[in-house]
């Protein structure tokens, strides 16, 4: 027979156990609206669109930031080409 205190961390600990096992199972079949997309509007794990001009990637969060009108976002998002920096 167990004394009475490792009865009572035993219950603590099987009662934790359960509670991270049921938080786990609760996240994986009903997750949170706001664990679905970025605050932007853009679903998480999108892959980075490739800029036609260029061909170097966009990060899609920050474009949709840059579209918004978040402009100091789009700084690095929107790569400009030389024709429009130099005008020559």
């Amino acid at each position: 027979m167990l004394p009475i205190g490792q009865k009572q961390m035993l219950t603590w600990a099987s009662l934790a156990g359960l509670m991270t096992v049921g938080v786990f199972i609760y996240f994986l079949v009903a997750p949170p609206a706001y664990l679905h997309r970025t605050q932007n509007g853009v679903p998480y794990f999108t892959p980075p669109v490739i800029d036609p001009v260029s061909g170097k990637p966009l990060n899609v969060n920050r474009l949709a930031a840059y579209y918004k009108g978040n402009i100091a976002a789009g700084v690095y998002a929107v790569e400009k080409t030389r024709a429009v920096k130099g005008g020559r």
